[in-house]
């Protein structure tokens, strides 16, 4: 087993010459990343002392700098945290805190009043000498490939923050199983448009398409429809990942366009981040005629990838587990269910399944046991074994003893026609304890009867599962990562 750098650096050398890495305005071959990195790792080993494997921040938007710096890293054998571009001064300093981080290489100069010790690098402080040749560059990496590798902040960045850790066995065999299910090729120009901090991101993208030699097209966001349509005319994309509500704009730009050829070039597109309504893939089957919709599962916990659909599968599902990874399914007294269809808890055991929470062993005991990760996902087996989410178990609403699965109501009212998105949460019920209600956004210029509305859930839904309340919103509250917002959602109804 080798660490990242290592494996990456070997791509490298066999493929000095392929272009890798482009954004608007440059190329970059294997080549010239690795040589940029390696004068990144200099620059840090020569300004500032520090211990091996200490925590160095990249704090950059979408850009070949995050690239360089993460490697450059790697390079000198430490360990990369990767802060959210979008992050506000609060909590750009409770990351770096939270994480121990010595240093940030960052394009933005550091915020006034700082209150953070760290050493502050910007692109304009990092060396600007001529190149080395690739050849020139001694490498000697022997950094432990069962050593953390990655520090990713998961939740609460101005809270109680889960930070995972992530060793370069986690790391590369799942890149690896990634790219081998999706079917990554020298051929294949792949399009980011989710944030580089993201697990999926950085392993799944970043790390999986320099494995397997498939070119990455980095573009700042936020990425605008407009300019990803641009962008598959005039640089061959072949593929991209995004979270639903990115394909939801998508869509609705999609109709604007009159140069409908640019969207056949795409050969599959990966879903990530959260279910897709089967609404959503009929109408992405229509815009991407040649693309293969490849759902998936995963947390950044495993690094991320659990599961994912094959190419050329249309029937809607999360897939079966990539190579390397097991999943079972068990009930609340952690007995295994068997059988189709039979619902229970999603537990993951594998090389991808992280080294803990870092500085927090109790939480880590608590949620990996035996091996196996607990996800707090719940789901099922299909007939033809594979894997269906039903929700979170804390998204669960318990109305009179019941367990009703908002994500099962969202599938069924986001069928409607008239309906763009919808969010259902548990409110508060003195007779239940909880009722389901509804959040509707609805498309511009469509008017719904929520009395017909009702009628219609009657007939398909059983009685307890139909929202008791529906408010129509200009926008569904989402997290940064482009999620349902339930938690915030719901916190704002006890305060009613």
């Amino acid at each position: 087993m080798m660490t990242i750098i290592q494996r990456l650096f070997m791509e490298a050398c066999d493929r000095q010459e392929q272009i890798i890495l482009q954004d608007l305005k440059r190329q970059w071959t294997y080549a010239e990343v690795m040589t940029e990195a390696y004068l990144i790792a200099l620059y840090i080993q020569k300004n500032f002392e520090l211990e091996a494997g200490s925590h160095l921040a990249v704090y950059t938007n979408n850009e070949p700098l995050f690239v360089t710096a993460a490697l450059g890293i790697q390079f000198c054998g430490h360990v990369l945290v990767p802060v959210p571009y979008s992050a506000s001064k609060t909590e750009i300093e409770h990351i770096l805190n939270a994480s121990d981080a010595k240093l940030v290489i960052s394009k933005y100069a550091q915020p006034a009043q700082f209150n953070c010790d760290i050493h502050w690098v910007t692109a304009q402080d990092l060396p600007q000498e001529p190149m080395p040749s690739f050849q020139s560059i001694p490498f000697t990496n022997l950094s432990d490939p069962h050593q953390c590798a990655i520090l990713l902040p998961t939740s609460g960045t101005t809270g109680n923050s889960k930070i995972v850790m992530l060793s370069h066995r986690n790391v590369l065999t799942n890149a690896l199983a990634h790219g081998e299910k999706v079917g990554y090729t020298s051929q294949d120009s792949f399009l980011i448009t989710m944030p580089v901090h993201f697990s999926s991101t950085i392993v799944t993208q970043l790390i999986s398409c320099m494995l397997y030699g498939t070119r990455i097209i980095l573009i700042s966001l936020p990425l605008l429809p407009r300019t990803a349509f641009r962008l598959f005319q005039d640089k061959a994309v072949t593929a991209f990942s995004a979270v639903p509500t990115q394909l939801m704009h998508f869509i609705s730009d999609y109709h604007q366009t009159t140069n409908w050829s640019v969207f056949d070039s795409i050969q599959f597109i990966v879903i990530s981040g959260a279910a897709i309504p089967a609404k959503l893939v009929d109408h992405l089957q229509t815009v991407f005629p040649g693309a293969d919709i490849i759902q998936t599962y995963g947390l950044t916990e495993a690094s991320p990838r659990v599961s994912m659909m094959e190419r050329g599968e249309r029937s809607l599902s999360c897939g079966s587990p990539v190579s390397g990874v097991s999943v079972r399914l068990v009930d609340e007294e952690e007995n295994e269910v068997k059988g189709t269809a039979a619902t229970g808890e999603i537990w993951v055991k594998g090389p991808n399944v992280m080294l803990g929470y870092y500085k927090n062993p109790e939480l880590t005991n608590a949620t990996i046991v035996d091996g196996w990760l607990k996800t707090g996902d719940l789901g099922y087996w299909n007939e033809t074994g594979c894997l269906i989410l039903t929700g979170r178990k804390k998204n669960i609403i318990i109305s009179g003893g019941i367990n009703i699965y908002p994500e099962e109501i969202e599938e069924f009212v986001y069928g409607l026609q008239e309906v763009e998105e919808v969010m259902v949460v548990g409110a508060d019920d003195d007779l239940l304890g909880e009722v389901p209600i509804a959040f509707l956004k609805v498309y511009d210029g469509c008017l719904i009867d929520i009395d017909a509305l009702i009628q219609h859930c009657n007939l398909h839904l059983s009685s307890y599962k139909v929202p008791r309340q529906w408010r129509i919103v200009d926008e569904i509250p989402k997290t940064k990562t482009g999620k349902l917002d339930r938690a915030n959602t719901k916190r704002l109804l006890l305060k009613e």
